[in-house]
């Protein structure tokens, strides 16, 4: 008896399909899902595992989350005052951290506020970093005469340079914040003759370009109301050195000035060799971001970021000279 060929089944290409767009299907949810959280971690931005982390993060998105403007409409209708800029800026010129430059990651320094000006004294060459203050023509128009009172400042830790240190050395205690800009009190008067506020210099530098230097800031202070003063010394190696406690003598020192009132903000700074020098002012300004560069610090940090890369790349010296 012959047997029955039995067809082959064909397979079925619907279900073939079917399953093949099932797994297609699962791959791109799975894809989107992993693109959704990596774009979600962009946004959000790294971990924050810390509290000071958490904090400093929730600190700079506050600083940050509105652009200060003169008036904005709420629903109702009504208008709700906020405050602009140039108050804002005010207000922020108002702390007294405001004009304290940040150090560079190899620079220690030890922060020493007096009623009259701050600083950032430099153990290791016996001398302050920066010395910063503000300067309003008000101040200016005090009577106190000059003290001549050179002594240690009994502030510093560490203990500063003794005035003793200078003793025949052929340079002069000079003044980082000078004199001439604390007539207005006695007892700012007295502190700027701590040692932590001098530096060596050459008595053709300290009686003569610098000064001239220093009665030009005093005029600005004048004609502007109010500006911020920021002053060091560059030591770019350890050469020289006097007395005891090895002050180190500088190479270079350095001015900046800052105008924060409106309706004009601008910012100069100056760099100067230790010696003497009969050109004009003017050859020395150069933009606060070349000094920041050179001296390894960063000026006016707690400025909003636009306006301070504006201000610190301007080279525009001959406005503060018109």
């Amino acid at each position: 008896m012959a047997k029955t060929k039995r067809s082959k089944r064909k397979p079925q290409k619907g279900n073939k399909y079917s399953f093949l767009i099932f797994f297609l299907l699962v791959l791109a949810i799975f894809s989107l899902s992993i693109y959704t959280m990596q774009l979600v971690k962009d946004i959000e931005g790294p971990s924050i595992k810390s509290p000071e982390a958490r904090k400093e993060l929730a600190q700079q998105k506050a600083a940050v989350k509105d652009s200060p403007t003169k008036e904005k409409v709420i629903p109702a209708g009504q208008t709700e005052t906020v405050m602009d800029f140039d108050e804002f800026l005010l207000d922020l010129v108002s702390s007294p951290e405001f004009s304290h430059p940040t150090l560079s990651v190899n620079q220690e320094g030890e922060l020493i506020s007096h009623s009259a000006y701050s600083l950032a004294y430099d153990e290791e060459n016996e001398q302050a970093y920066w010395v910063s203050y503000k300067l309003t023509a008000d101040m200016l128009n005090g009577g106190v005469k000059r003290g001549n009172n050179f002594r240690e400042d009994p502030t510093v830790s560490t203990a500063s340079a003794s005035p003793l240190d200078y003793r025949l050395s052929g340079y002069d205690r000079g003044h980082l914040a000078p004199a001439g800009d604390f007539t207005y009190s006695k007892s700012a008067m007295d502190e700027s003759f701590y040692m932590s506020n001098m530096s060596p210099q050459t008595p053709a530098f300290n009686r003569g370009i610098w000064k001239k230097l220093e009665e030009q800031v005093r005029y600005w202070a004048k004609a502007n109301e109010e500006i911020f003063v920021v002053t060091g010394p560059v030591i770019k190696e350890k050469s020289l050195t006097l007395g005891q406690n090895k002050v180190t003598v500088p190479e270079y020192f350095y001015k900046v000035i800052l105008d924060i009132h409106p309706p004009e903000y601008k910012a100069i700074a100056f760099l100067m060799k230790n010696e003497k020098s009969n050109r004009p002012l003017l050859d020395f300004a150069i933009s606060v971001d070349s000094l920041e560069r050179f001296a390894g610090l960063d000026f006016f940090p707690m400025l909003p970021d636009t306006l301070e890369k504006r201000l610190e790349k301007s080279k525009n010296h001959e406005i503060w000279f018109e």
